[in-house]
């Protein structure tokens, strides 16, 4: 890996120290060519981002010098059409429509992307969520150096929260994705990345987009290839994450989870072969301030939530038999049976409720979305125990608690092999 630390570290990923590059140089040529670099904002959710996009246009010359840039927009509509900033600034301002449902739009919008990044020979193209941004750090400069200038093939945004945001991704996606693959990404399938391109030459040939059109450039497809490919990946602090998102803040627990953690779950399928040999953890790379957590979060109450897990367990019992082995159900029920304040899943135990439903949807052994929203409730009891544990703890120390379940995640990986291969055997 070009630069840093990057050690295999059985179990555990510390936390990556700051990194540095030296500045890019470009031939003053280049400048007068095609895009060098290549920016696409997903502006159907974000009323400011043409502005955002001028802002941006104006800013990559500063910071790479001789280099030439383009800033592309996504309009309207479930096909992501990419329209030129500089087009865009020109036209009224309008209300954005809403989003397609599920990942079309964002499969669309990266195909777009990768079309256009190689129709352009740009050395980097970048996709980011529409929307307002931490301007205290220099996020611009960060997301692009480790390609531009770092021999880096893909970088993560990575983002300060409060300790209770994200929840799906703490109690899931990253746990479960950084045991499969052995790479501690911290946030990895938020929508944003910055792509090489040789990677977008790559990604843009794959099969995928011919034989599962419907799979190929969600968010858990590009995760899953860049991962499994073995290519140079690190991930760029950028702050505080500053975005809200009205529609998510809207939708169901239910369709939120099916929504975000079926195609992780498809993923994990499709690359059993890859994710059953890898064995431990490295860290990534990391550029900018390290810190996954911007203070406390608010006052939370877990009373909804239990109440949500032991209904599931009152109502979904004969659904989750199906699922989960008998020894689980048991100590689902003694959790359960704790006061709300008391309530708590162990990690080896929601580790393995996890493993356990991505089995489920790769053997169909219930109709797929049904299998996803019946997690839903099992998931909040994890979140109430959760909420309960690091109550009193600050940043530093709910880290430490997202480090003690990814561990659960990867001592339990033995047990996810095992009942892949042989998965009538309880």
């Amino acid at each position: 890996m070009p630069g840093g630390d990057h050690r295999v570290i059985a179990g555990n990923v510390t936390m990556p120290q700051v990194m540095a590059l030296a500045p890019p140089q470009f031939a003053p040529s280049q400048a007068t060519g095609p895009a060098q670099i290549l920016v696409a904002f997903d502006g159907r959710s974000s009323p400011s981002c043409a502005a955002q996009a001028a802002s941006v246009q104006a800013g990559i010359p500063s910071r790479f010098p001789g280099c030439a840039a383009r800033v592309l927009v996504a309009r309207a509509g479930s096909s992501a059409t990419l329209v030129d900033a500089a087009l865009l600034a020109l036209e009224t301002a309008e209300a954005p429509p809403p989003l397609p449902d599920g990942d079309a739009g964002s499969a669309s919008l990266l195909s777009a992307l990768l079309v256009e990044a190689d129709r352009q020979n740009s050395a980097a193209a970048g996709l980011f969520a529409g929307g307002e941004r931490d301007e205290s750090v220099d996020w611009l400069k960060l997301v692009f150096e480790p390609v531009m200038g770092g021999g880096f093939d893909f970088v993560w945004p990575t983002y300060r929260r409060h300790k209770l945001d994200g929840m799906l991704n703490t109690a899931i996606v990253y746990p479960l994705i950084r045991a499969l693959f052995g790479r501690g990404v911290r946030q990895p399938a938020a929508g944003e990345g910055v792509l090489s391109l040789a990677l977008v030459r790559e990604l843009l040939a794959d099969p995928d987009w011919r034989r599962e059109p419907g799979r190929a450039g969600s968010d858990a497809w590009l995760v899953a290839k860049v991962l499994a490919g073995n290519r140079r990946v690190c991930q760029a602090w950028l702050g505080g994450f500053t975005r809200q998102d009205e529609q998510v803040a809207r939708e169901d627990a239910s369709h939120i989870l099916a929504r975000v953690v079926g195609p992780v779950f498809t993923e994990m399928e499709r690359h059993a072969a890859r994710w059953q040999r890898i064995e431990g953890t490295q860290s990534v790379p990391s550029f900018g301030v390290a810190s996954a957590f911007d203070g406390a979060a608010g006052p939370a109450s877990v009373e909804g939530p239990a109440a949500a897990f032991r209904l599931g367990l009152r109502e979904l019992e004969t659904l989750w038999r199906l699922v989960l082995p008998p020894a689980a159900l048991l100590e689902l029920k003694r959790a359960a049976a704790a006061r709300d304040e008391a309530l708590q899943l162990e990690d080896a135990l929601w580790a393995r409720v996890v493993y356990d439903f991505a089995l489920a949807h790769a053997t169909r052994t219930v109709e797929r979305q049904l299998l996803l929203r019946s997690m839903t409730p099992l998931y909040l009891g994890f979140v109430a125990g959760f909420v309960n544990e690091t109550r009193e703890l600050d940043g530093a120390g709910t880290e430490r608690r997202i480090e003690a379940l990814c561990a659960a995640f990867e001592q339990e990986k033995r047990y996810a092999i095992a009942r892949w291969r042989w998965p009538d055997h309880f």
